[in-house]
């Protein structure tokens, strides 16, 4: 039998820490990334019952005429509507990599910042809920301690990886890199689910992106160095679907992947009723991830 070096198996659970530790900020990535695109609201078709959304006040319905937005009104724009729709629901689906992934959820945008619950299926299904500024996670392969089924975040913790990621709550910090983007053009006109839309394309400098959301180092050396967006907005300034690409680049020193995210959005104005989960079913820590 060939011995272990020490020095190979530290290095070996340095990466696999830092695997975990990336992994799972990139899916608070994938969060504010969302809530990027659309402004910081976002709700689910597919579990409007589970996910505590009640339809019967929305409505997809437009109420003004297709108009162009310049780069100096578009996310000013988007985001007052969000504002005055105050909620809606979502559909996200990532795809490349190791497995596509499907999340459905409900959110609604408040004084106190985000509250939301998403469902996602695929080799690492997971149930998130938003609330007060603390995020829980379930599933996605997390070691949780026995008899735990949920991982709390505090999103407002600079001392945690996912400390400053709380950001994503607050819309207008996100703005600060999203106001002044690199490029910005109409694509042209499209229906989005039998609503007329108007098409952009957005790319974002990282550098400022990351500055903003004052994300941890580690996380920004694994985004590429542009963050480029598709939006379909409508009449109303609302957003209605949103597409994206990004390499992701391998932890193992092999190939990077190309990472397809597209999200609708709609019944805007939904009810929403999001709960946090039993504080007996909450784990407060888990090492090598807070």
């Amino acid at each position: 039998m060939c011995a272990t070096s020490p020095h190979r198996e530290g290095a070996t659970m340095a990466r696999s820490s830092l695997a975990r530790r990336l992994g799972a900020a990139s899916l608070l990535t994938t969060l504010v990334l969302t809530s990027a695109s659309c402004g910081g609201d976002t709700d689910t078709k597919a579990s409007d019952d589970s996910a505590g959304v009640d339809t019967s006040g929305s409505t997809d319905e437009v109420s003004g005429d297709l108009e162009e937005l310049s780069v100096e009104e578009f996310y000013p724009a988007v985001m007052a509507a969000m504002e005055k729709a105050e909620s809606m629901a979502f559909s996200v689906t990532t795809s490349g990599g190791a497995s596509a992934t499907e999340m459905t959820g409900v959110l609604e945008y408040g004084d106190d910042g985000i509250a939301m619950e998403a469902a996602s299926t695929g080799a690492q299904a997971m149930e998130m809920v938003m609330l007060d500024k603390v995020l829980y996670i379930s599933g996605g392969g997390l070691p949780l301690p026995e008899g735990k089924k949920w991982f709390k975040v505090d999103m407002t913790d600079p001392n945690s990886i996912f400390g400053q990621l709380g950001k994503a709550s607050d819309p207008s910090t996100l703005f600060k890199a999203m106001q002044t983007p690199k490029e910005f053009e109409l694509l042209g006109t499209e229906e989005v689910d039998g609503v007329e839309t108007n098409h952009y394309n957005v790319v974002m400098d990282t550098a400022a992106y990351t500055e903003a959301m004052e994300m941890p180092a580690e996380m920004a050396a694994y985004l590429p160095e542009e963050i480029g967006i598709e939006m379909w907005v409508d009449a109303d300034d609302q957003p209605r679907k949103f597409h994206q690409e990004l390499e992701v680049p391998s932890m193992t020193g092999g190939k990077p992947t190309t990472s397809t995210t597209e999200g609708t959005y709609y019944d805007f104005g939904t009810d929403v009723d999001v709960s946090a989960p039993p504080a007996a079913e909450v784990a407060d820590d888990i090492p090598g991830l807070s």
